[in-house]
């Protein structure tokens, strides 16, 4: 399994559940993950920002890749 090193790989992980189902749409399709969310997800998990905002494209682009194979 692909487990965190770090703290700072928890706390996006937690992050990650928290604000997974938090998504952008356009005609009926995922074409993003909502940033506010995924900001506010980061920051109750302690996350720094700089880092949370770093992590963002990485963590929407394997979310979006995840939901189009499961669709």
């Amino acid at each position: 399994m692909n487990a965190p090193e770090s703290l700072e790989g928890w706390q996006a992980a937690s992050a990650i559940e928290i604000c997974a189902s938090q998504l952008r749409m356009a005609q009926g399709r995922v074409v993003g993950l909502d940033l506010n969310a995924w900001m506010l997800a980061c920051e109750s998990t302690g996350l720094d920002r700089a880092t949370a905002i770093d992590l963002f494209p990485a963590i929407e682009a394997g979310l979006i890749n995840t939901l189009q194979q499961d669709a």
